[in-house]
């Protein structure tokens, strides 16, 4: 279990929630005894006095709402910025942090692209692994901005000094047909078995709306944002468009996406959603629905508004 801050994370499970040391230890898979100097910490640092202190246990009360209420090993929540401009770069700060945390010799990461995980990059601090990969789950753009999403892949596998494995084809072909033909190339095939073994899935998800990046950066044509939200589409994950339930919308554009299926993501085993903005509450809890992530990374105001009709 990560969080924004887990000394006040320990504080709050015992203090507030009643869990025995113990308890703690098991559920944030610590010793004992870094349990017990972890709380001895917060009384001395000034954390823990009669109450925990102010904005941080916020954040932790939200965290932990999200964790009962999604299912969720981890929710990581943010202050939010004052300013929205600046939110997919404190978001992205804090999937760097919990890279960093999480990434470990021997695990193959597969993650997605878009702007609050090409924002992380700037925050990835370099290392050597060994025996790791990282692995892309979009195609790739012909045009290489920062928008292409195999970029994010390539550059937190230099970050790491490993490998990357990258889907060699367009993100959106002609045809469902074509797709499928790609797909029995035996380079393709083997990207998709690295990315069925991963140990962790690195996602973004978006809107149906002009300004979500997909839209924005012609990726999907804007002239499908009629048809498919009036198919009941509220989000774009991995290029994929979903409805509120987090299933596929019956439209051609899905079967045009070079992309690992959202079922084979579903099945890692630590699926990490990492999304801001209230306006895109509805997409978020879409995505949670279709990928059941194990960690959400958000913001203190998205945290609220997906808690608020529950």
């Amino acid at each position: 279990m990560t969080s924004s801050n887990l000394k006040v994370k320990t504080a709050w499970l015992y203090y507030v929630e009643g869990l025995t040391q113990e308890q703690i230890a098991e559920k944030l898979q610590v010793s004992r005894v870094k349990v017990m100097r972890t709380l001895a910490a917060c009384t001395s640092e000034g954390i823990v006095v009669t109450t925990i202190n102010g904005v941080t246990a916020e954040q932790i009360a939200l965290e932990r709402e999200l964790e009962k209420r999604w299912n969720l090993s981890s929710a990581i929540v943010i202050p939010t910025p004052s300013s929205e401009e600046h939110l997919e770069t404190a978001i992205g700060h804090a999937v760097a942090s919990y890279l960093g945390e999480s990434m470990q010799d021997g695990m193959t990461l597969a993650i997605g692209g878009g702007a609050t995980l090409y924002a992380s990059l700037r925050f990835i601090e370099k290392r050597q692994l060994k025996d790791a990969s990282v692995v892309a789950l979009v195609g790739s753009l012909p045009h290489s901005r920062w928008v292409n999403p195999s970029i994010v892949a390539a550059r937190v596998a230099e970050a790491y000094g490993v490998d990357s494995y990258q889907i060699t084809a367009p993100v959106v072909v002609d045809n469902a047909s074509l797709r499928d033909a790609l797909w029995q190339q035996e380079s393709l095939k083997d990207v998709k078995q690295r990315a069925e073994a991963a140990d962790i899935a690195l996602l973004t998800v978006g809107g149906i709306t002009p300004e979500s990046t997909i839209f924005r950066h012609d990726i999907l044509s804007a002239s499908l944002i009629g048809p498919l939200t009036a198919k009941g589409a509220v989000a774009n994950i991995l290029c994929y468009v979903i409805d509120a339930e987090g299933r596929l919308i019956d439209h051609e554009v899905n079967r045009q996406i070079m992309a690992i299926d959202l079922p084979t993501v579903a099945r890692i085993p630590n699926v990490v959603l990492a999304a801001g903005g209230t306006a895109k509450t509805e997409a978020i809890r879409a995505a949670l629905k279709v990928v059941a992530a194990k960690v959400l990374i958000t913001d203190s105001d998205t945290a609220a508004a997906l808690l608020a009709k529950y």
